[in-house]
C-alpha cells in the first residue's frame, strides 16, 4: 500500500467520524506528504545526475596534447579538455591532418606533429 492509499483510506475514517478538524488536519498532512514525495523524487534524480558526473570524472584521461579521452572508450575519440574543465561538457574534437579543434570553443591543437608537417609542406610550401 502506497502512502497516498494509506492516507486516503485514514481520511474515509476520519470523514465517517464525523471531525471536521481531524479531517482538514489530515488533508493537510496528505498536501504535505505529497510534497516530500515530490521532493525525494527530484533528490533521487539529483542524486544519480552527480552519481553519472562522478563516474565520468573517474574516466577522463588527460593527455600532454591537451585533449582527454574516456577510459574505456576508443582512444582515437578526442574530446575537448576546455570545455570539459570549464563546462564539464565532452565535446568532441574534429580531427584532420594532425590537428584537433572543438566545433564549439574553436580551441585546437596538433596531436601527430609529423601528420601536420607533412600537410603544411604539401599545401603551404
Amino acid at each position: 500500500m502506497s502512502l497516498y492509499e494509506g492516507l486516503k483510506d485514514v481520511a474515509k475514517v476520519v470523514q465517517q467520524a464525523d471531525n471536521v478538524e481531524l479531517y482538514r488536519q489530515l488533508i493537510d498532512l496528505c498536501e504535505q506528504a505529497l510534497d516530500l514525495q515530490a521532493k525525494i523524487r527530484e533528490l533521487t534524480e539529483e542524486n544519480a545526475e552527480l552519481k553519472k558526473k562522478h563516474n565520468l570524472e573517474e574516466r577522463i584521461q588527460r593527455h600532454k596534447e591537451l585533449y582527454i579521452t574516456l577510459e574505456g572508450e576508443d582512444c582515437d575519440i578526442f574530446f575537448c579538455s576546455h570545455c570539459w574543465d570549464n563546462d564539464r561538457k565532452l565535446i568532441q574534437l574534429e580531427k584532420s591532418y594532425g590537428e584537433s579543434t572543438c566545433p564549439q570553443c574553436h580551441w585546437s591543437c596538433i596531436y601527430d606533429k609529423i601528420e601536420y608537417e607533412k600537410y603544411k609542406q604539401r599545401y603551404y610550401y
